[in-house]
């Protein structure tokens, strides 16, 4: 990429905190950089907050998190979105993203947010930035141990955007120096996953393991936090370096085991308070997400959620919204869910389940607030976006001692969420119990955006039991699995190591 100095850029967005209750509520500034900005506490809080600025926009102003749910699963365009959004929508579930590359409509636009990398590289380079700068402020402002708490807060943060850019487009370019103007190519994603499985880490335990102060629960990261991300690195490297599978299952069984010794983090039982308050995002499951809260002014795009697809009024839309845009397959549904088979979640986050039609309800996201009166009144979704929550990291624990032929240890993660819904426990083995913990996260994970993502790195996306979008194993290894990356001719230009991805080119 040209001279990457996205600090430039970023100045537009960094901010200076203005309240202990709303860290993301902030006031922009002309200028932090260099010796006159790294001076007090106020200053790095405000760097921080302009680095969570970018990735909140990410998250909540783009249809990142529903387009890696919808691509490739057994949903279908029950009702219509608009002129545009059904054609687009049934290209991304039949893995058709070509079409999407050149054409304008709004949909069209909106899925292309999904192959820019940039805001992810405008992270990276932040966080490179603060990890480095923090040491210019003064001894009275911050002790050493503040400064290990934000330098491992950028490593997190940093290593977080590294994840997202691996799982969408492959390999990535990586570096974590700061103000780098190196022209650098792409580097393998195993080999950018293991360093920042190296990198995170090194500081991990320089997090705190909680916060004194409520309003960063959830929503800056913290020792769990950085455990959960590891699990998801070490899961994702697992998928592509065959011959070291095992030590990445045995890590992240050491790290479910960490997980398990913070007290205040546990699995709730499936109940709708208990739903709202777990995607409010400051209950005792959340590990690490992106704050939404209309009573503070942080609102996301109604389309960043997925009830914008799947829902209809009461819970989402204007009041003479009827119907749902989306619904899921009968079929598929039925599977996840059998009937005569106790489950909690399905009356907890569903109405009309499987009908296949527009009056499927999806209520999983059920924070809202109203807009308007009368006629013109609209249900708007309150929800924070959940990165990392606990029954996610437990499952991938599951899947670890499962691939290590560990079923007593596999079943004992599996279970614990199989208990907080109320659903019988699951005693199989071998490649069974392989099955039973991929779709229970199926059924957990739903809509949160990580179905896309489980379905490549555990290569089903080429077995027609579990993709709707089947990808020929010749295709899988060409790179049908990424997103296409969009580069402006500009950057390609000035970088000339830099290639996009040759499957959608």
């Amino acid at each position: 990429m040209k001279s990457i100095k996205y600090f430039i850029a970023l100045t537009a967005i960094i901010m200076v905190f203005s309240g202990c209750k709303k860290f993301l509520n902030v006031t922009p500034v002309d200028a932090l950089s260099g010796n006159n900005f790294w001076k007090t506490r106020k200053d790095v809080e405000g760097f921080t907050n302009g680095i969570y600025t970018v990735l909140r926009d990410k998250v909540g102003k783009t249809i990142l998190l529903p387009a890696l749910e919808i691509r490739g699963n057994y949903v279908l365009t029950s009702g219509s979105i608009d002129a545009s959004g059904n054609n687009v929508v049934n290209n991304l579930i039949n893995n058709n993203l070509k079409a999407m590359i050149k054409s304008t409509t709004t949909y069209d636009t909106r899925m292309k947010t999904v192959m820019n990398w940039k805001p992810w590289y405008d992270i990276i380079s932040a966080s490179n930035i603060l990890f480095v700068e923090i040491d210019q402020v003064p001894a009275s402002e911050l002790s050493d141990v503040e400064k290990k708490r934000y330098k491992a807060e950028a490593v997190f943060l940093r290593n977080l955007s590294y994840m997202f850019i691996c799982k969408i487009f492959g390999n990535a370019i990586y570096y974590t120096e700061a103000y780098n103007s190196k022209p650098l190519p792409r580097l393998s994603q195993v080999e950018v996953m293991k360093n920042c499985i190296a990198d995170m880490a090194a500081v991990k335990n320089d997090l705190p393991v909680v916060y004194p102060d409520a309003v960063s629960k959830g929503f800056r990261p913290t020792r769990a936090s950085a455990a959960a991300l590891l699990m998801h690195l070490n899961m994702w490297a697992s998928a592509w370096d065959e011959p070291n599978r095992n030590g990445y299952y045995t890590a992240v069984l050491k790290l479910a085991e960490e997980l398990s010794s913070y007290t205040n983090y546990r699995v709730l039982p499936i109940t709708t308070e208990n739903t709202m308050r777990i995607f409010k995002g400051r209950s005792e499951e959340n590990l690490f997400g992106v704050l939404q809260d209309f009573n503070y002014g942080e609102t996301f795009a109604g389309y960043a959620n997925y009830s914008f697809f799947f829902s209809s009024y009461p819970y989402r839309g204007a009041l003479s919204k009827t119907a749902s845009f989306m619904s899921y397959e009968k079929e598929y549904i039925n599977k996840l869910f059998p009937a005569g088979t106790r489950d909690e979640r399905l009356s907890t986050w569903f109405d009309n389940y499987n009908s296949g039609n527009t009056t499927f309800q999806f209520k999983k996201f059920a924070n809202r607030y109203a807009t308007g009166l009368g006629s013109a009144l609209t249900i708007n979704n309150d929800d924070s976006a959940i990165i990392f929550r606990l029954p996610d990291a437990l499952l991938l624990a599951a899947e670890a001692a499962a691939e290590l032929n560990d079923a007593a240890t596999a079943q004992g993660y599996l279970n614990q969420i199989r208990a907080a819904a109320a659903a019988p426990s699951i005693t199989s083995t071998g490649a069974t119990l392989r099955k039973d913990i991929y779709e229970e996260r199926c059924r957990e994970l739903i809509g949160e955006g990580h179905f896309f993502f489980d379905l490549v790195r555990t290569g089903r996306a080429t077995e027609t039991e579990f993709s709707k979008a089947l990808i020929s194993v010749g295709n899988f290894n060409s790179g049908a699995w990424t997103w296409p990356l969009i580069l402006p001719v500009s950057e390609a230009a000035a970088n000339p190591h830099l290639v996009g991805n040759n499957f959608w080119n």
